[in-house]
C-alpha cells in the first residue's frame, strides 16, 4: 500500500531566495568597494534587505519537504524542530476542528492513547509546539469560559500528569494537560497546522480516516 505523503508550500522558493540574497549581497559589496564614496542610508537598507533574503531562504530550506506521511506505522508529522508518530490504533479519526463556531487552519486528531505521543516526545519539540499553538490554546480557554468555567483555573498548569500506565512530570505533563483541555473545547487532542485550503484539508482527513480503517482491519485479520 502506497504511503500518503502531503507536501507543504513553505519549503518552496527557498533556494531561489537564498541565491538572490547572496547575489545581491555580493553585488552590494563590490559596489561599495569600487564605487561608493560613503556608506549612505539607502546602501545600508539594501544590505539589510539582502541579509533578510538570505535568512528567509535558509529558513525555507530548513522546513521539511512534507509535513505529513501516512504509512503502515501510522501518521507521521514532520516539523523543523522535530516530529511525532501517531500509530493507527492510537486515534479514532481526524477532521477540521472548530472553536467558537469557526473552522481552524488545523488538522485535529482524536487521540485515544496519550502515551503513544508522550513517551517518545522530545522536550524541546513539545515546548516549540506549545509556543506555536498558544493562540489555539487561549481560544479553547476562551470558549470554555463562555460555557461557565473559570479562565484562571483553566490556565493553571500542573507539573504532573498520570495516564493508566505512566506518570509524567514537567513539560510532558503540561503538554498532556493542554491536550486534554483542547479536547474538552474542540474534541481533538492533537493539532497539525495546515496551509491547505478547507476543501483540501477535509479531503485529506477523509483519506487518512479511510486508510486508518484499512490498516486496523488489516491488523485484525
Amino acid at each position: 500500500m502506497e504511503p500518503i505523503i502531503v507536501s507543504q508550500t513553505s519549503h518552496q522558493g527557498g533556494a531561489r531566495l537564498l541565491l538572490a540574497g547572496v547575489g545581491s549581497f555580493v553585488g552590494l559589496l563590490l559596489f561599495t568597494v569600487l564605487f561608493a564614496e560613503q556608506f549612505s542610508l539607502w546602501l545600508a537598507l539594501a544590505y539589510i534587505a539582502a541579509a533578510m533574503a538570505v535568512f528567509l531562504g535558509l529558513a525555507k530550506l530548513a522546513e521539511p519537504r512534507h509535513f505529513l506521511k501516512c504509512d503502515e506505522q501510522g501518521v507521521h508529522y514532520y516539523h523543523r524542530f522535530g516530529n511525532w508518530l501517531l500509530p493507527w490504533e492510537s486515534f479514532k479519526y481526524c477532521a477540521v476542528p472548530q472553536l467558537e463556531q469557526q473552522e481552524l487552519s488545523f488538522i485535529g486528531f482524536k487521540v485515544t492513547d496519550y502515551d503513544a505521543i508522550l513517551q517518545p516526545l522530545r522536550l524541546r519539540f513539545a515546548v516549540r509546539l506549545m509556543t506555536e499553538q498558544r493562540p489555539l490554546f487561549l481560544s479553547a480557554v476562551k470558549q470554555s469560559c463562555a460555557s461557565g468555567q473559570c479562565a484562571t483555573e483553566l490556565l493553571a498548569e500542573k507539573d504532573t500528569y498520570d495516564t493508566a500506565h505512566f506518570h509524567y512530570n514537567g513539560i510532558k505533563a503540561v503538554y498532556a494537560q493542554r491536550m486534554r483541555r483542547l479536547a474538552q473545547a474542540s474534541g481533538f487532542e492533537l493539532f497539525v497546522t495546515s496551509s491547505l485550503t478547507e476543501e483540501q484539508t477535509s479531503a485529506l482527513c477523509q483519506q487518512i480516516n479511510q486508510r486508518r480503517l484499512q490498516m486496523i482491519q488489516k491488523t485484525a485479520t
